[in-house]
């Protein structure tokens, strides 16, 4: 659910001189929006649901395609699951089945609110309940998703992480200045996150989780993504020594879901781990 200015949260009370732009960052921070599915989607996807995965009072929407070892898509803020579709067919060719789900407040799946933090927690409880996982796929704040799902017991033999943050400090510093808040809205701001996703944004970062990256990593950025910087993804590579960083050219932030390099080199990799 959308937090309002007036919803009573203990920082409130810390609000400086301009709420409507607070409220519109906290808008932009918890409040996804959803996305239909085209005609195109929704052939894809029928005949392949399974039952939803309750969650947190949630109801999680999900698709499996094939059989073998599971790999499961992990889409982004905005989007939804089955913009990891072109990962489908190339994946269960490859022997493997393939989960696709709706975050919190995304596409079919139930709740209003949503954020790295609770995306990270959707992951893991998908990944405890699905039992052994080979692989996770994540895009944007779903590769993010995965890092805390990882470091707080998510296990997975290999993953592909495609143009994500790997911290939340920025995420969280760089709302703040898109919304034109000065420092004492920006820090209130920062204490109203905190409350919303119940830890502090520094455990959200990088060095907290690095921990978690213990098994083989690719991780897949266009230097001109406008979305989110190239440097996270440095950053993400230079905390990760198994992990592989390749740019890619001309891809911007989201055409790289749709490229057939892109897929055709996560699935190789996700291939190579391979066990059964």
């Amino acid at each position: 659910m959308s937090v309002s200015v007036t919803s009573g949260h203990p920082a409130d009370s810390a609000l400086a001189a301009d709420p409507a732009q607070v409220a519109a960052a906290r808008h932009a921070f918890s409040s996804p929006e959803r996305v239909p599915l085209t005609a195109q989607e929704q052939a894809a996807l029928a005949g392949h649901a399974e039952p939803p995965l309750r969650h947190e009072g949630l109801k999680l929407a999900r698709w499996t395609f094939g059989q073998g070892p599971r790999v499961v898509f992990v889409h982004g803020w905005n989007s939804r699951g089955a913009h990891g579709l072109r990962f489908v067919a190339p994946l269960v060719e490859a022997g493997f089945s393939v989960t696709l789900f709706d975050l919190p407040g995304h596409g079919d799946s139930t709740g209003h609110a949503c954020s790295v933090v609770h995306a990270g927690r959707a992951l893991r409880a998908l990944l405890a309940d699905a039992g052994t996982v080979h692989g996770v796929i994540g895009h944007s704040m779903g590769s993010a998703a995965s890092l805390l799902a990882f470091a707080h017991g998510g296990a997975v033999t290999r993953s592909v992480h495609l143009a994500g943050p790997s911290s939340l400090t920025p995420m969280v510093k760089g709302l703040a200045r898109a919304h034109g808040l000065g420092p004492a809205d920006a820090a209130a701001f920062a204490g109203w996150v905190e409350g919303f996703i119940g830890t502090r944004i520094a455990l959200v970062d990088l060095d907290r989780l690095q921990h978690g990256l213990v098994h083989p990593g690719l991780i897949l950025h266009d230097p001109e993504d406008r979305t989110v910087p190239f440097a996270a993804s440095e950053a993400l590579h230079d905390a990760w020594p198994a992990s592989q960083l390749e740019r890619t050219a001309g891809l911007g932030h989201r055409r790289l879901l749709a490229d057939a390099a892109v897929i055709a080199r996560s699935v190789a990799f996700i291939s190579q781990g391979r066990t059964a």
